[in-house]
């Protein structure tokens, strides 16, 4: 008795499930052709199952024929409902879907003049039963041939996998139908006039439980997902969701569970239990309805590997974000995180360029099959950005182009767009209603995209890097100043280096011009001397101007510091005025050869060495030691470096110095270019390493050099103040 009781629920939970869902996609959109085709569909599968259900508890035999005729009209709905789907919504149905219906009408008038005029009335299965069953079974037949057809012209890898999935679930709620009717038809119809209830239901059910109601209720319930997000689920989506709806009927059926057993001493009142019985209902439903969308989510996470292994990445950058400070630190948290996940092998950013008046590709990680397009001029494709809309699926926007839809121009338009940049997802970075730009990410080939929760989660983390986004502008807007302040005393430096030798030339050129008698010879080539010392002068001035501005090439081999140093030093005591100076070289026993291009780095020791020596004059101390250390730059990990520092007991530097002495042509000497310690600095940034100087506290200043153990793989960046890079070639596709 307990096993027909079961499958009376079975049947019954199905017929209230596809009538739920039926209203529900009516009251969404009424006027949706979609809609529409979805709530005649569900709405006879919920006739069907519930007159069977009714047919099965009071053995009712006039519903066992609206059971055949609601059943017969399910493959004409199906295939509506199908054809609805996937063509253009301005385009009417295909007239053979018409005919169908004209057919199954004629052949269900006919259905009910045979079995009420030659049969008993639904009493048995009859002639007019199976052809009835064939006839239904044909139907879904073809439903099954047009969406394999729909299958082999879509272009879209996860489409055609969610097809081959619909197809799966409508086929084997067929088959398992088909099989109880079987089962039911062979094992003949018992006469059910004197039998009890429980008796009579499970008579009528057979030996077959209903497994094709649970999968017809499963295969409505996918649609309905299909009709409410307007595009087709893969696996993982239609199993988070069933167990959501399994784990909220659990936590009721605990509820209830309680309810009932606090009700035993009311047992007598059962208008109290049931009062109860509402309150706890309802209690369940206030807490359910705000946890759904959370609930959903988790079941997501647990059914979807991919997914899981892209929520821990994003777990990774969330953490990692706050670290960043550059946007070269940015592609490698984010954007190489992700396209290292194995969801994503090609992730690119887009952010606005305000100098260009566009979004222009700013970084990018993966393999590049086909050139991105440099910039994009928002309109159209960032109107739904500025509308609202947080990302751009492919597969919606191909949804949308394929039915028709309302805004399918727009939508063929950002395909076009996806295309050029190699994406199958776009999602939107915004800094309150600002739009700063976006991330793309192309699916693997052999994945089914990305789901709702993978996106919702990715939009999570791009509003934690919005803020990040906006710390780097701010550092970069800071930065801009300075170099605009270290233009003006480079430039005023620069002027003044010029403007003497300059003055010295006209000076003797003048006197030669001007002077009434022929000069003396001596006097005669001693001004042709200042016009070509100055000259060279000139020449020597702007050389190093340009050895400051010129990019920079490391050459690197393995080089041994101290030897390096010790030339260094045998060239510095050549000089007359460092004989008197005491040298000093300390090296650390674990100083090993490190990479570096010998010739820069040994320019570099001989100026700073040469500095010191000049800066404490006659009877002075200079110190060089060595000893391990670490380096680090912005958005970068410390490695392990070599510091070397020279130290002096000179007067020391001004805290003004100090702040200026890495500037082009700001110098404490009178003479020289002060172009010597920003070489140096170049010369050491190019090599990925830090070139610092303070005053020490006992007096004099200290220099410390701090060089990477590895090969440096960098170019030198353009100099601080000199000149901001620019890409050209980057051409602006018409109509983007």
């Amino acid at each position: 008795m307990l096993g027909v009781v079961i499958n009376t629920i079975i049947y019954l939970i199905a017929s209230i499930t596809c009538a739920a869902l039926g209203v529900q996609a009516w009251d969404q959109d009424r006027s949706d052709p979609v809609h529409r085709s979805y709530f005649v569909l569900a709405l006879l599968a919920s006739i069907t199952f519930g007159s069977f259900t009714l047919h099965l508890l009071p053995g009712f035999l006039p519903l066992r024929g609206l059971y055949a005729i609601a059943g017969v009209f399910l493959p004409v709905a199906l295939l509506t409902f199908i054809d609805r789907f996937f063509r253009p919504a301005d385009q009417p149905l295909h007239a053979e879907v018409g005919r169908f219906w004209g057919t199954t009408a004629l052949v269900a008038m006919m259905y009910l003049a045979v079995e009420t005029s030659l049969y008993d009335g639904f009493g048995q299965t009859t002639p007019p039963d199976i052809v009835l069953a064939l006839y239904a079974m044909a139907g879904f037949g073809w439903c099954g041939k047009r969406l394999w057809g729909v299958h082999q012209r879509s272009e879209q890898a996860v489409e055609r996998g969610r097809i081959r999935l619909l197809i799966g679930l409508v086929g084997a709620a067929v088959l398992s139908t088909a099989i109880e009717q079987l089962v039911r038809t062979i094992g003949g119809d018992a006469p059910v006039g004197a039998l009890t209830r429980q008796a009579r239901s499970f008579a009528l059910q057979g030996a077959a439980p209903p497994v094709g109601a649970v999968l017809g209720a499963v295969s409505l319930y996918s649609m309905h997902y299909v009709v409410r997000l307007h595009r087709l689920l893969d696996l993982t989506e239609i199993f988070a969701r069933l167990s959501a709806l399994a784990t909220a009927a659990l936590a009721l059926l605990l509820v209830t569970s309680v309810t009932m057993a606090w009700s035993d001493a009311l047992a007598d009142y059962p208008l109290h239990i049931a009062f109860q019985m509402f309150l706890a209902s309802a209690l369940f439903l206030s807490v359910y309805d705000p946890l759904r969308a959370r609930l959903e989510a988790w079941t997501g996470e647990w059914f979807n590997r991919q997914g899981r292994l892209l929520e821990q990445t994003l777990e990774e950058v969330d953490a990692a974000l706050s670290r960043v400070i550059s946007l070269d630190a940015l592609g490698d948290e984010l954007l190489g995180r992700l396209q290292a996940s194995g969801r994503a092998p090609l992730v690119s950013l887009y952010l606005w360029d305000h100098d260009r008046r566009a979004f222009v590709l700013t970084l990018s990680r993966g393999k590049v099959t086909r050139p991105l397009v440099r910039a994009i001029v928002g309109a159209p494709f960032t109107d739904g950005f500025n509308a609202g809309k947080r990302a751009y699926p492919r597969a919606a926007l191909q949804r949308s182009v394929d039915r028709a839809l309302e805004d399918h121009d727009q939508a063929a338009a950002r395909l076009r767009v996806l295309n050029t940049m190699d994406a199958d997802l776009t999602v939107s970075i915004h800094s309150g209603e600002l739009l700063l730009g976006w991330l793309n990410l192309k699916a693997e080939s052999w994945t089914e995209g990305f789901t709702q929760d993978e996106v919702r989660r990715l939009i999570s983390t791009l509003d934690r890097a919005a803020v990040i986004l906006e710390n780097i502008r701010s550092v970069q807007a800071l930065e801009e100043q300075q170099r605009l302040a270290a233009l003006g005393t480079m430039a005023a430096g620069l002027a003044h280096e010029i403007r003497n030798p300059l003055a010295g030339i006209k000076g003797a050129a003048q006197y030669l011009h001007t002077s009434e008698s022929t000069p003396d010879p001596e006097e005669f080539a001693d001004l042709l001397g200042v016009i070509v010392d100055e000259t060279n002068r000139l020449a020597g001035v702007v050389e190093q101007f340009l050895d400051y501005a010129r990019p920079m090439k490391i050459h690197a081999a393995r080089v041994d510091l101290i030897a390096l140093l010790d030339r260094v030093l045998q060239l510095v005591q050549l000089n007359d005025a460092a004989r008197s100076v005491d040298l000093r070289l300390a090296g650390s026993p674990n100083i090993t050869p490190i990479l570096c291009d010998e010739g820069k780095i040994h320019q570099v020791m001989l100026n700073l060495v040469q500095n010191a020596v000049e800066a404490v004059g006659s009877e002075g101390i200079v110190t060089i030691r060595l000893q391990p250390g670490q380096v680090t730059g912005p958005g970068r990990k410390p490695v392990e470096a070599v510091e070397i520092l020279i130290e002096d007991n000179g007067p020391g530097l001004s805290p003004e110095a100090l702040q200026k002495l890495f500037i082009p042509f700001y110098t404490t000497k009178n003479h020289g270019t002060g172009l010597g310690l920003p070489i140096s600095r170049r010369l050491v940034e190019a090599h990925a390493g830090e070139l610092t100087a303070r005053s020490r506290p006992s007096g004099g200043t200290r220099v410390t050099v701090r060089l990477p153990a590895q090969a440096p793989t960098l170019l030198a960046p353009p100099p601080t103040g000199l000149a901001k890079s620019t890409t050209k070639g980057d051409e602006i596709p018409e109509g983007l």
